[in-house]
């Protein structure tokens, strides 16, 4: 009961500490897959945001230049020149000339009108027929945003050098420099300029109107040059400025991914990246592009929550957690194996000294005995006498095998047994043995069977330990004493097969069942058997012998005998094998 107890309580301290290392372990693992996901999330954000902050420089270079181009424009020739940048800048969709006392001058009312110009004055109606003001604070112009490689289309020195320049450039930078309107300067001089200037008062103002209509967004440029002057400018072509924006929208490599550009409505205007999302998923997250385009927004989409965490990572971790896991627990079981077989082992041994003590003391007390009377004199009958001396023969002989089987039992398990090697002739050996104890056998009614195939003489000359085989051959004779039972012979076989000699000693007792057949050359294992459980023994005999002919390079099986009985044939090598 005490090491069951010692058992359970090992495991539970073994488990315990185990499981509480894997959920760690799991745990961990989880929050490490979370911390990647979500570093590739903030990364894709990161992204977004720079994509975003492009679009605004980008839109704020455009407007900056379309008003520095508008206010460059000669007063003379104001409505020609705005008319030709609607026919030939992909940029421009509309352009007016609005003056306070004359209300709109360009383009006109009515059916003079194209339909675009129609819609585009029925959009910003309220801001033309005056309901609505234009700001008219002062606006000055930001300085400038700096885009590498935009060539200068005002100090171009030819019309093939802009157009060599522009094919180097990006979408975007394209974009910038188109938003540069070249313009011819005046033909007038100096003087000239600063006394029209003076005496319209120059007031450069400027600003752009994000104009929302029937939900849809457009946006508007204008500019006042001179106090009195007229107010014009131009409405921004949006498809043709996304157009340019998104063709150098960053590839997304990641699979699973999408970078999506989304207007005021959540409508998609342009989608990057291997995985196409959906409109109707929500996005991770959603960056507002600027003011300039108002509710537009670059959203972030993932096909699922572990984005960024690759199965590979993960399939590979957790085979290691599980080998560990596996490794730790086989541990445990190997040391519960050991524990249980030392277990099984020390009770055995225990058991091993106990029988091994009544096989000592049965011999010595008949020994004793018998030679108290021989020595008292008493016993008179010269039959008697040689009976006894006959009993304290056999029992010393038997304590001499019981001792030499404890003391070769000691040597194999140290592996220091040594054997001296000698030649001699087997058959005649068997028969010398078999002799020395015929009337043991024949004690117990048993028949004496020999049967030594005949042939050439020395056919089984070998060379060996012949104390060993001694050894050997008396262990299996007296395991067939003991549990031959009620049989009627012991039958002693010889025969060569091959490079070995095949020496069998069989019975016809009741036999070894199934189960135990296995077992029976273990050390200290006993058959438990209701014939044989009265009968001592140390449960040696066989596995020494086994390991004595294994150790002269033979062997022992054990075989079967059909209906009762058994049968051990000893494999030894003959003389003339290598």
């Amino acid at each position: 009961m005490t090491s069951k107890k010692s058992i359970i309580i090992f495991w539970a301290l073994f488990l315990v500490p185990t499981l509480v290392i894997a959920s760690i372990a799991f745990k961990l693992l989880s929050h490490e897959q979370e911390r990647i996901s979500k570093s590739a999330l903030d990364a894709l954000s990161e992204r977004a945001t720079i994509i975003s902050e492009t679009i605004h420089l980008t839109i704020q270079a455009v407007q900056d230049n379309l008003t520095q181009s508008l206010l460059v424009l000669d007063q003379g020739k104001l409505k020609k020149k705005l008319i030709e940048w609607e026919e030939t800048n992909p940029l421009v969709r509309n352009v007016f000339v609005y003056k306070k006392d004359k209300n709109l001058e360009y383009p006109l009312r009515g059916l003079e009108s194209t339909l675009e110009q129609r819609l585009f004055i029925a959009r910003y109606e309220a801001l033309f027929s005056g309901r609505t003001k234009f700001d008219f604070n002062e606006n000055p112009l930001r300085d400038e945003p700096k885009i590498r490689g935009v060539a200068d289309s005002y100090s171009s020195s030819g019309k093939n050098d802009s157009l060599t320049k522009q094919q180097t450039l990006s979408s975007r930078q394209k974009l910038v420099a188109l938003s540069r309107v070249k313009q011819k300067a005046p033909d007038l001089d100096g003087q000239t300029i600063f006394s029209e200037a003076k005496e319209k008062q120059y007031i450069k103002r400027s600003g752009w109107i994000q104009w929302f209509s029937e939900n849809n967004l457009y946006i508007l440029g204008w500019v006042q040059k001179f106090k009195n002057g007229p107010v014009y400018g131009v409405e921004l072509e949006l498809m043709t400025l996304l157009s340019r924006l998104v063709v150098d929208f960053p590839k997304l490599s990641e699979k699973g991914a999408a970078l999506v550009l989304m207007d005021g409505n959540a409508n998609f205007m342009h989608q990057s990246g291997k995985w196409a999302a959906d409109p109707k998923d929500r996005p991770v997250d959603a960056i507002s592009i600027s003011s300039l385009l108002p509710h537009w927004q670059i959203a972030v989409f993932v096909e699922d929550k572990g984005f960024g965490t690759t199965r590979g990572f993960l399939y590979v971790t957790a085979i290691l957690l599980g080998v560990f896991i596996v490794a730790i627990i086989s541990g445990g079981l190997l040391l519960t194996r050991l524990t249980l077989q030392n277990m099984k082992d020390a009770r055995q041994k225990t058991s091993f000294v106990s029988s091994v003590s009544h096989e000592l003391k049965t011999p010595l007390t008949s020994i004793r005995m018998y030679a108290e009377l021989l020595l008292s004199k008493r016993i008179k009958d010269e039959n008697k006498i040689q009976t006894y001396l006959s009993v304290i023969v056999n029992e010393s002989g038997r304590l001499t095998r019981l001792i030499n089987n404890v003391l070769d039992f000691g040597k194999l398990e140290q592996g220091k047994k040594t054997y001296q090697m000698s030649n001699f002739e087997l058959d005649q050996f068997l028969l010398e043995i078999i002799k020395a104890h015929s009337i043991r056998i024949e004690n117990q009614d048993l028949e004496i069977i020999t049967q030594i195939e005949q042939g050439e003489q020395g056919k089984y000359l070998v060379r060996t330990d012949k104390d060993a085989i001694e050894q050997v051959v008396l262990n299996l004779l007296d395991n067939a004493l003991k549990y031959a039972g009620k049989g009627k012979f012991i039958k002693f076989v010889l025969k060569k097969e091959h490079y070995t000699i095949l020496l069998k000693i069989c019975d016809d007792g009741p036999g070894i069942p199934n189960t135990q057949q296995e077992l029976i050359f273990e050390k200290f294992h006993r058959v438990d058997h209701s014939l044989t459980s009265k009968q001592p023994g140390s449960g040696l005999g066989l596995s020494i012998a086994r390991q004595i002919l294994r150790d002269l390079k033979g062997d022992l099986f054990f075989e079967h005998r059909p209906g009762n009985g058994s049968c051990f044939t000893a494999r030894i090598k003959h003389d003339d094998s290598d």
